[in-house]
This record gives C-alpha cells, structure tokens and sequence, in this order.
C-alpha cells in the first residue's frame, strides 16, 4: 500500500456512550465478510450486548433487504456511499472489517490514523495494520464465531482501554504507515 495521509485522517477524540459503535466501510458483499459481520452483531444483540453496526459502501451483491430488516430492528444503520468517511469513524468505538482478502486495506489504515481500535482479519493486507491485542483484534477469515469472540472482547473493554488501544494505533501509523515516508521508501528503492 501507499500509507495512510496523517494529516487528513487526524487523530479523532474518543466517543463517549454506553452504546458499542462498530463500524463497516466498503463494499457491501461476501468477500468483506459482511455475513460473518451480520453473523456477529445479531448474536451480540441477542445476547442483550448494547451495540450497534453503521454501514458505509454500495451494494456489489443484494443484501438490501436484509439490510433493512436490521436497520428495523434497531442495531444497523445504513449510510450508502460516503464522500467523506472521516465524521463516521469519528462516530464509531471500533472499525470491523472481517474481509476474505485484500491488497493492502485503506480503511483499516484511516481507522487506526483517526485513534479508532481496529477488528479485522488475520490475513495479508489487512493483518499489517494490527497489533493483535494492542491497537485491535485479529480474527479468523469466514468465521463468524471467532469474529463474534474477538467483537465481544472488545464490547466488554473499559472506554479507557478503547481509546489507549486506539492512540496505539495512531502511533503505529505513524510510525510504519505515514503516507510520506512510505512514499519516501519507495522512491528510494526504485532509484536504486
């Protein structure tokens, strides 16, 4: 990946509320992993866990439906594409993305930059972007029950743990995913 602009996806406050915001942005298919998601979250909210999923992306594959179904019942709330993502993540306790495969993932990168704790899959692409346990969790690729483990975990955390973890990841882009020195890095090894 290129890294992330620190100065466009600057370090956010942490949100106060009893209310656990997830957050998802990207396209709204299987391969992000959106069924191990809604998987998770109904489960969560079965279990009486006060939370809620906001939804950032367009629809690749037909979940519409559905989608509404949750948002009726009160714990999804569906935004369509956003220009800019940044007032959401400031919005959210944690960003999910359970994705089955990626390049390098953007949006965990922008997450963990704006101090938000990142969820996401023990895969290439998107595991780089996570301390396991320190700025976030990693979780199982297609496995809703590890997903829901791991989301659980996070849910049961102080609001001071959340933010600590949160400013770990902000340092930690700064330190290896700063846009410039990635850049910089990159510049180098091609002259070379």
């Amino acid at each position: 990946g290129a890294g992330v602009n620190l100065s466009h996806y600057q370090l956010q406050d942490y949100p106060v509320g009893d209310v656990t915001r997830f957050l998802f942005i990207g396209r709204v298919m299987q391969e992000k992993g959106i069924e191990e998601l809604f998987t998770a979250m109904k489960r969560l909210v079965a279990e009486g866990i006060p939370c809620c999923l906001d939804i950032l992306g367009g629809y690749e594959e037909d979940y519409k439906d559905r989608m509404e179904a949750y948002a009726a019942e009160g714990w999804l709330h569906y935004h369509g594409y956003q220009a800019d993502v940044r007032p959401f993540i400031a919005q959210c306790h944690c960003f999910v993305l359970p994705s089955w495969h990626e390049g390098m993932a953007n949006t965990n990168l922008e997450c963990a930059a704006s101090g938000r704790p990142v969820i996401t899959s023990n895969i290439h692409g998107c595991m780089e972007a996570v301390e396991n346990g320190v700025t976030g969790f990693l979780c199982e690729k297609q496995n809703p029950e590890d997903l829901y483990r791991v989301m659980k975990r996070f849910t049961e955390m102080l609001s001071e743990q959340r933010k600590t973890m949160g400013l770990s990841g902000r340092n930690r882009m700064e330190a290896l995913f700063d846009k410039k020195l990635v850049v910089e890095k990159t510049i180098d090894h091609l002259v070379k």
